[in-house]
C-alpha cells in the first residue's frame, strides 16, 4: 500500500471522527483507488457513507471489498461492519447472515453477537437476542 493512500485514510479517519462526513468520504474514497485492497479504508469509508445516510451503498462498499480483502480478519471487519450496516438499513436477515459470518473469524465473537443481538430485538425475537448478549458478554471477557 502507498503511503499516499495512507494518508488519504488518516485524513478520512479524522474527518469522520471531527463528523466532517462529506469530508471522510472524498479522503477514504481517494484512499481505496490508490489501494482498493486496503480494509480499514473500505470499512472507514463504508461507514461515513453510511451516517450519511446511504446504508444500500455502503452495504454495497462492504460487499465489493470482501472479495479484496487482504486477510481473513480484514474480511471479517468487514463482514461486521455490513451487518451493522444492515441493521441500520432495515435489512435484519441479511444482517443476521453478515454478522454469522463473522462470527466465524476468532476473535469476532463478541462483536458479532452484540450485533446479533440487535438484530434480534428488532425482529421481536427475545430469547435469541438474550442468548446472543450472554455470548458477547462471555466472549468480551
Amino acid at each position: 500500500m502507498s503511503s499516499i493512500a495512507r494518508r488519504y485514510y488518516d485524513r478520512g479517519k479524522q474527518a469522520l471522527e471531527n463528523g466532517d462526513l462529506a469530508s471522510a468520504e472524498e479522503a477514504l474514497r481517494a484512499a481505496l483507488e490508490l489501494a482498493p485492497q486496503f480494509g480499514n479504508a473500505r470499512v472507514a469509508y463504508a461507514i461515513a457513507i453510511a451516517k450519511n445516510g446511504d446504508a444500500p451503498r455502503a452495504a454495497q462498499v462492504l460487499r465489493h471489498g470482501v472479495g479484496r480483502a487482504s486477510s481473513r480478519i480484514s474480511a471479517a471487519a468487514m463482514y461486521a461492519t455490513l451487518g451493522d450496516v444492515l441493521t441500520l438499513g432495515g435489512d435484519f436477515f441479511g444482517a443476521e447472515e453478515a454478522f454469522k459470518t463473522a462470527e466465524q473469524t476468532p476473535g469476532f465473537e463478541a462483536r458479532s453477537a452484540s450485533g446479533l443481538a440487535r438484530v434480534y430485538a428488532r425482529l421481536g425475537r427475545y430469547a435469541e437476542m438474550a442468548a446472543q448478549l450472554k455470548r458477547a458478554a462471555a466472549a468480551a471477557r
